[in-house]
């Protein structure tokens, strides 16, 4: 997750390969399932997102602005955040019909939530 004046997504990406030993989204695989979902309308208002650097996931709006670079996404509770950040994403809707005609996405569900994994070990 970005902090104040710290826009380099290298940063979360070292971070990332320092915790992970598998990564399944991209930049660009993120901005593409945020897109099908809203442009799906399948009602999601809110997501759980856990990123790399916090121990616990924040709730969000959904979807976030992808109006900025690539490798960010614009969020009213945080401001400009790296894709790269984002661990996993929850949303209490089913989006793997939606995500699965664009591609192999890493969906699971649990108790009525589907999640989006972006790393793994």
């Amino acid at each position: 997750m970005s902090h104040p004046n710290e826009f380099d997504p290298a940063v979360e990406g070292r971070l990332a390969r320092a915790r992970f030993s598998s990564a399944f989204m991209s930049d660009t695989k993120w901005r593409k399932a945020f897109h099908a979902l809203d442009q799906a309308d399948l009602g999601i208002h809110e997501m759980h997102v856990k990123f790399i650097d916090v121990d616990q996931p924040r709730s969000m709006r959904f979807p976030p602005s992808l109006a900025c670079p690539l490798p960010y996404m614009d969020t009213i509770e945080f401001g400009p955040t790296e894709l790269r950040s984002i661990e996993w994403l929850e949303v209490a809707v089913d989006i793997e019909p939606t995500l699965s005609s664009l591609g192999q996405f890493p969906i699971s569900s649990n108790a009525g939530r589907w999640r989006l994994t972006g790393y793994g070990n």
